[in-house]
């Protein structure tokens, strides 16, 4: 017990006695998630771009599915306000992961990516409307980058 309080004595020292810039603090961290999780884990400013999103989750999941392991990754895609998301939703949706399969590093370990359009009520944060969209890894990483065409 004694040890840990100590270490912790420690650590609060280190950073409470300097001042640090918060933006390197985040990089650092973003750079540190990289390392662990994959090149590409989060989501490229391109994706959120498409559908002017406000922001973004990813969730990883395995499970099995008639005697099968599966892994998915998923895409929660928030807010956006871009007019191709009121227009052609699954093409936005198509674009979202091929831009993600193709820039996370370790998709091949995955099945199915899965992207979700998330639109929340301002006035009441409860109502949510969700749509869902799911894709095959294997097919995206056939498809070509959409940005490599000039598609916005």
């Amino acid at each position: 017990m004694a040890q840990k309080f100590f270490l912790f004595l420690i650590f609060w020292g280190s950073f409470s006695s300097c001042a640090c810039d918060g933006e390197k603090i985040i990089k650092g961290v973003m750079w540190g998630m990289n390392k662990l999780a994959g090149e590409g884990y989060f989501p490229s400013n391109e994706i959120l771009a498409l559908g002017e999103f406000e922001s973004v989750q990813v969730n990883m999941a395995t499970f099995v599915e008639n005697g099968e392991s599966k892994a998915e990754v998923e895409l929660s895609l928030i807010n956006g306000r871009g007019e191709e998301l009121r227009y052609n939703q699954e093409n936005l949706a198509r674009k979202c992961a091929i831009l993600y399969a193709h820039g996370y590093s370790k998709i091949e370990d995955y099945n199915t990516v899965k992207i979700k359009f998330i639109q929340t009520d301002p006035f009441n944060p409860d109502n949510l409307a969700i749509s869902e969209y799911s894709f095959e890894v294997e097919d995206l990483l056939q498809s070509q980058n959409p940005l490599n065409y000039g598609f916005q």
